[in-house]
């Protein structure tokens, strides 16, 4: 957001920027709820493995993975975590010092991992490959490709995401035109055939692969902050933000409020916080 465009762009004097501190407000456990019951839907992680943490990030899946290995286990395994992003590995590895990690971290794309075939037991990238180019399918084919034979992929991709429809209905309520965000909590994704066939192009055997759908209750901070930093992250149309958002930014609010309070599962408790309901799809296969 530091480019010229970007700071001449119009922001609604209401809106919560997107900083390191706001992401983390937003994200809160996410990933590792996800990591979580993404690795419940394999066997547990055995002694001597050697495990790809893709797009790792600040290392949910590698915390999950510690957390539950016994200590003989733990003490066996070695962890390679990779991102795209220094800072995401500087977590990481900060993590990894204070937690007596078996893991080392290096920046990596993870549609051309240097790694040689066949290097890992178990490949993870959680909410991973649906941000990836052209797919996924470049970076699922590395995957398969630094897998040894025997070897276990685990991925995932939201199946449904009621922020969605909030912030659209909240578009069509307050935009000339209804026009709706940019963002489309990646509804391309929520078919389960999609990642079954991802998968299946990537060179792992239909017979392998099994496609779990899975639900969790993400759970922020305060109730109305939390309504506000929904529509400030994913409220922005293509165009960018524009004056009439800024005029009808409360009502906007309100509708996404509405509509994520009646949508399945939700539940405000008394401190003032409240629990959304997501569904995943959980793929995994054996090479």
């Amino acid at each position: 957001m530091g480019d010229s465009k970007s700071a001449e762009a119009f922001w609604p004097r209401q809106i919560i920027r997107v900083t390191p501190e706001t992401i983390k407000e937003v994200v809160r456990d996410g990933g590792e709820r996800i990591a979580r019951i993404s690795l419940q839907q394999i066997p547990a992680i055995p002694p001597g493995a050697v495990i790809h943490d893709n797009g790792c990030g600040a290392g949910a899946v590698t915390s999950v993975i510690m957390a539950s290995a016994p200590p003989e286990v733990a003490a066996s395994i070695q962890i390679k975590g990779t991102d795209i992003e220094e800072g995401a590995l500087e977590t990481y590895r900060a993590r990894s010092v204070s937690g007596s990690w078996p893991a080392e971290a290096a920046v990596m794309d993870a549609t051309a991992l240097s790694f040689p075939d066949e290097t890992f037991t178990h490949s993870i990238a959680n909410a991973v490959v649906f941000l990836t180019p052209n797919g996924g399918i470049d970076a699922v084919k590395e995957m398969y490709r630094t897998l040894k034979p025997g070897g276990t992929i685990v991925i995932n991709c939201f199946a449904h995401n009621p922020v969605l429809e909030a912030v659209r209905q909240a578009s069509r309520g307050t935009r000339t035109g209804g026009v709706l965000p940019a963002w489309d909590s990646f509804e391309n994704w929520q078919d389960p055939s999609v990642i079954t066939n991802l998968l299946e192009a990537a060179g792992f055997a239909k017979e392998s692969i099994n496609v779990q759908q899975r639900e969790f209750f993400s759970k922020g901070g305060d109730w109305g902050r939390q309504v506000s930093l929904t529509w400030s992250f994913r409220g922005m149309p293509a165009a960018g933000w524009s004056q009439e958002d800024e005029d009808n930014w409360d009502e906007a609010i309100e509708i996404v409020k509405r509509e994520l309070e009646q949508s399945e599962g939700f539940e405000l408790f008394e401190d003032g916080t409240a629990a959304l309901r997501l569904v995943i799809h959980v793929a995994t296969a054996t090479k």
